[in-house]
């Protein structure tokens, strides 16, 4: 499965570029069972990347860490694209076609 390219021990990584992160994030939410809140989302991605906590609180703008910036947009643009769906506020759903892409082969130019 794609999801242990990113599980690694001993090995922290920065935090992605906006542009590499959104099978991150879909593959994160399908850890979840498929429905997940914000926080809860963006846990696991830092996790499944084994953030550094210098990495993890980094600020963005005001009180928002870098790492809640990038999910939330990614999180904007996946729904766009259809591969989201909310049900409620703060709560991230994979849509049938969310379910279905092949992460591998996840290109930010299909969005």
């Amino acid at each position: 499965m794609a999801e242990s390219l990113f599980l690694c021990n001993n090995l922290t990584m920065k935090l992605p570029l906006f542009k590499n992160i959104h099978g991150i994030v879909l593959l994160a939410l399908r850890s979840l069972g498929g429905e997940a809140s914000v926080k809860d989302v963006e846990k696991k991605v830092a996790d499944m990347l084994n953030l550094s906590t210098e990495d993890r609180e980094k600020i963005h703008r005001g009180k928002q860490t870098k790492l809640s910036e990038r999910v939330a947009w990614s999180r904007y643009y996946l729904k766009r694209n259809g591969f989201l769906e909310s049900s409620k506020r703060g709560i991230s759903i994979l849509s049938e076609k969310g379910k279905k892409v092949k992460i591998d082969d996840f290109k930010l130019n299909r969005l």
